[in-house]
């Protein structure tokens, strides 16, 4: 075959040939000697979806906002900053918390990832703790239906084949724990909780602790994660359990993670990375202006994606596709709940509430003692004893009235029928002597 634009061999000039008819030429060659057939690769989408927990003022938006500061954001948060939203709001637009990153395509195995990360607004700020823990039961198990009616069930798949194919499912909850020390009501949360989703515990704004508090408060909340009712016990109450992420011994080598829990430090305010040897060293020349979050004391400063800073560097590489085999395994747990979630949702004639209540009566016995509902339900019921039994006992009192009134005119008319003869009350008929 000759080839484009070369001479015929008697000497002449052949025209040129079109580039598309050049292009067909070849392509029907290589198919007409090929050893295997060539089938164009199709992007499957894959979703990872997150959910940020626990008490207000730990600074989780702040943590989303460093966590994805270097990527790109196909659909940001339109509320940035958590602390303004009350439950009520989030109830009616839980989208304007849900940050999405741009797809990662990963051509190895022809996936487009697509990672979100969904903002709450944390506990404490709602002093009514048994709505706030069905508030956010009602919003992973409506998240749960969203998938079941999109696949119409589809539970009965290859787990393979459904690995990260729930668009709207919850991958995993990481749960914003306080320095120095754990409350019960974090304790039955977490436990409440991972009953729906399994929970990353992350231990929040660890540059309030020195290493060695650090590391004593570490060995605390695992001992109180593996045992919770140890520290959470009472009468007549539910056993509670704490279903935490299991990251394989070899991610945690690989990533040379030191303990987990991780601890992370955030902060709004950044910086310049303004060192070229630095950045050539990392292979990061290419970058325009990177810049990294700090923080500035008095005593100097602390870097949170600084690895002897924080574990904010690792906890991205965890989550955010650098380690992968991580993302699969948290997608696989995710679909085995699923599968579990449309038997229940189908054994309960695809009620809501009833799941809902199963989810919450977990923590519910814990948290409802600062429950002003069931305490002016409480009242109520009590008034309304009180009133039934006043009118019981007016009704009584009318009662004896009234046998009182039949005994004096039986007496009256005994009377008068022995000709006036006085007649005692208790021998009604026989005559005084």
């Amino acid at each position: 075959m000759a080839a484009q634009g070369a001479s015929p061999r008697d000497g002449s000039q052949r025209p040129p040939v079109p580039q598309a008819t050049y292009q067909l030429a070849k392509d029907d060659a290589l198919a007409a000697w090929q050893a295997k057939p060539r089938v164009q690769s199709r992007w499957l989408d894959t979703y990872v979806n997150y959910m940020v927990l626990g008490e207000s003022g730990l600074g989780k938006t702040t943590f989303i906002n460093n966590l994805i500061s270097s990527y790109a954001v196909s659909t940001p948060a339109r509320i940035q900053d958590s602390n303004t939203t009350t439950l009520s709001q989030f109830q009616g637009d839980s989208e304007s918390l849900r940050t999405v990153l741009e797809p990662m395509m990963v051509p190895e195995c022809s996936r487009r990832v697509i990672i979100s990360i969904q903002d709450m607004p944390g506990w404490g700020d709602d002093v009514n703790l048994t709505r706030y823990l069905r508030a956010v039961a009602s919003f992973l198990l409506e998240q749960r239906i969203k998938d079941y009616e999109k696949l119409d069930g589809g539970c009965n798949f290859d787990p393979t084949t459904m690995c990260g194919q729930l668009p709207h499912s919850i991958t995993a909850c990481l749960y914003f724990l306080p320095p120095h020390r754990t409350k019960k009501i974090d304790l039955v949360l977490m436990a409440a909780v991972s009953q729906l989703v399994p929970i990353i515990p992350v231990i929040a704004k660890a540059d309030c602790m020195t290493d060695r508090e650090l590391a004593t408060y570490r060995n605390e909340v695992q001992g109180m994660l593996q045992s919770p009712n140890k520290y959470t016990s009472g009468r007549n109450m539910p056993q509670l359990d704490v279903f935490t992420f299991q990251f394989s011994q070899a991610i945690i080598e690989g990533l040379a993670m030191r303990s987990l829990p991780l601890a992370v430090s955030c902060s709004r305010d950044v910086e310049p990375c303004d060192d070229p040897a630095f950045l050539q060293s990392m292979g990061l020349e290419g970058l325009e202006k990177p810049v990294q979050p700090v923080r500035h004391y008095k005593w100097g400063a602390v870097y949170p994606l600084n690895r002897g800073h924080s574990d904010l560097i690792v906890l991205k590489r965890l989550l955010l596709g650098d380690r992968v085999d991580s993302l699969y395994a948290m997608l696989d747990e995710s679909y085995s709940r699923y599968v579990a979630f449309c038997g229940l949702y189908e054994e309960n004639d695809r009620q809501l509430q009833l799941i809902l209540q199963d989810a919450c009566q977990v923590g519910v016995p814990y948290l409802e003692y600062d429950n002003s509902v069931k305490a002016r339900t409480a009242l109520s019921s009590a008034k309304s004893a009180m009133t039934i039994l006043t009118e019981e006992n007016r009704m009584l009192a009318e009662r004896l009235a009234e046998v009182e009134a039949e005994k004096a005119e039986i007496v009256e008319t005994l009377r008068r029928k022995h000709g006036g003869r006085s007649v005692t009350s208790s021998g009604a008929g026989v005559a005084s002597c």
